[in-house]
């Protein structure tokens, strides 16, 4: 049997902050976004695949918002599946100020803020 339905869209959608911010990235309604974590015998759901041309945005917005979203994770999502692990067991302050979508962007803060103490 063909596997119809895999968990990529909702560890993408977690990982850039929710359905409702997804939505507002593509410009579209929060429900184009729900149907893409439908199984695929559900009426348009798209089986946990994001379709290309919402890749293709969800990707340019995290590259303008120094988000680290990169093309495999629409394929093999263990990366973003391990980060929100983490982030959901560790307890430390940098990931409670900075979910995963911004570890990258806090980091590079971090050393600014280093450099110029400096």
């Amino acid at each position: 049997m063909i596997k119809t339905y895999t968990k990529t869209a909702k560890f993408i959608i977690a990982y850039l902050g929710g359905y409702q911010k997804v939505a507002n990235i593509i410009n579209r309604n929060v429900i184009v976004v729900r149907k893409w974590t439908y199984p695929l015998e559900k009426r348009e759901g798209k089986g946990g695949i994001i379709p290309a041309k919402y890749q293709v945005m969800l990707l340019n917005y995290a590259d303008k918002h120094n988000i680290d979203l990169r093309p495999e994770d629409f394929f093999y999502p263990e990366r973003l599946q391990n980060l929100l692990e983490v982030e959901k067991l560790s307890s430390t302050s940098a990931l409670v100020d900075c979910s995963p979508v911004r570890v990258k962007a806090c980091k590079q803060r971090s050393m600014s803020q280093h450099h110029t103490h400096s």
